[in-house]
């Protein structure tokens, strides 16, 4: 049975997702921001589901093992067009908009290409063995472009507050994940502790979002104009010529 400390993390995850979903649907932003509304509802799906699974065939059973994984595995994919779309926003009118889409979709198929070859020479569960190898990959992959799309962000200039914020929300849900894999691989004693990072991050995420989409307007400034950027005191009053200090 799970722990009190892990039903209360799935319940703010619930919470926070829904909450979230409900303010893009108040502020009339639910199609603008799709499939990051599409994922929030999933993942609330994959949770509810998997404690019903939980409480009826137990937490040990194939039955919740391969409703895990495959439900992760088909969020994660959700979650990358998540990613996709921000590139979309992002470079939407530059000249490399018509290269985002094409490719993020060979990125895609690249990892399925790479998870197949991996488990090429299994013989045996090897459905389990791809969906296994298929969300590592994912990980590692949304870590990478959220570090590109986080890279395009400071270098193009973030367009507003509110879209700084989203992909800061995913930064650290997917450098919580490749922490928690790095974790689990140092030793045994820590994989007990690295299987609780990823829920907190999404939590974590979630709590970010729906801050941005409560607090922050749509079109507010993510920084202050280059110009004053670059000269503090080019935002300063200037004396005007004539006068003279009385």
């Amino acid at each position: 049975m799970l722990s009190t400390y892990q039903y209360v993390v799935a319940a703010l995850s619930v919470i926070l997702s829904l909450g979230t979903v409900i303010v893009c649907v108040r502020q009339k932003c639910f199609y603008r921001y799709f499939f990051l509304n599409l994922y929030l509802l999933l993942i609330t799906i994959s949770t509810l589901a998997g404690q019903y699974l939980i409480h009826t065939v137990g937490y040990t059973s194939a039955q919740y093992f391969y409703f895990y994984f495959t439900s992760d595995a088909i969020t994660n994919i959700i979650c990358y067009l998540v990613i996709g779309a921000f590139f979309d926003q992002m470079f939407r009118q530059s000249f490399f908009a018509r290269y985002v889409r094409p490719t993020l979709a060979f990125f895609f198929l690249l990892v399925i290409l790479i998870t197949g070859l991996y488990i090429a020479r299994s013989t045996d569960h090897l459905f389990s063995r791809f969906v296994l190898e298929f969300q590592q990959n994912m990980y590692f992959v949304g870590v990478l472009l959220t570090f590109l799309l986080w890279m395009s962000m400071m270098y193009l200039g973030a367009e507003t507050r509110r879209f700084a914020l989203l992909v800061s929300g995913l930064g650290i849900y997917f450098t919580a994940h490749a922490a928690s894999y790095a974790a689990s691989f140092l030793s045994t004693s820590a994989q007990s502790f690295a299987l609780q990072i990823p829920p907190v991050a999404y939590t974590l995420m979630t709590l970010v979002w729906l801050y941005t989409f409560l607090r922050v307007p749509e079109g507010e400034a993510a920084v202050e104009p280059a110009r004053a950027r670059g000269r503090p005191w080019a935002a300063l009053p200037l004396p005007v010529r004539g006068k003279q200090n009385e």
